[in-house]
């Protein structure tokens, strides 16, 4: 899986959940809910770091790791 890459199937869910990819859930250009890493999925929501977010509603995409600020 490689940064852009749609998550939609249950098995792309369960390898981003595994191999730890960060994901963004949006509709259209609004991104809904950080990026953050997938914590669990059912068929009606998938859960990034714990939050629960509406699979029928959004779309969820693998992006790049969120860039540490340095003080």
């Amino acid at each position: 899986m490689k940064t852009g890459y749609e998550l939609v199937e249950d098995s792309d869910f369960e390898e981003a959940k595994k191999m730890g990819y960060f994901v963004r859930a949006y509709q259209g250009n609004i991104t809904i809910y950080p990026p953050g890493k997938i914590t669990g999925f059912s068929t009606d929501h998938i859960a990034i770091d714990e939050k629960r977010v509406f699979r029928e509603a959004n779309r969820f995409q693998i992006v790049d790791t969120p860039k540490t600020s340095k003080k």
